[in-house]
């Protein structure tokens, strides 16, 4: 039940703050604030969510960032992930801008 009302309350926050952008022709902003408090609680699929970006995509890149060994999927929880290599979650949320940047580019 914590887990849905904290996913719907950062729902919520999404929607009030929206994407920033300029100009209609520029690249939004898809930044999301989170405290790593927080984000280190989440799926890897639920943070893919936020970022509005392919899990899978997300997750494979956090392997190949810190060479884990472990056995992971898109359910597994970033603070379990962080038993073997102890990485911040503000190093998730670069990865997860840089996949949602190149997502958008791409379009």
């Amino acid at each position: 039940m914590k887990k849905i009302m904290f996913l719907l309350i950062t729902v919520l926050l999404l929607a009030i703050t929206g994407c920033v952008s300029e100009t209609d022709s520029e690249l939004h902003d898809h930044s999301v604030e989170i405290e790593g408090k927080d984000m280190k609680l989440l799926s890897v699929e639920e943070v893919a969510y936020l970022w509005e970006i392919d899990s899978q995509v997300l997750l494979d890149a956090i392997i190949l960032e810190f060479d884990l060994q472990g056995n992971y999927s898109v359910d597994s929880i970033l603070d379990d992930i962080r038993l073997e290599y102890p990485f911040s979650p503000a190093v998730i949320k670069n990865l997860a801008e840089d996949i949602k940047l190149r997502d958008v580019t791409n379009e």
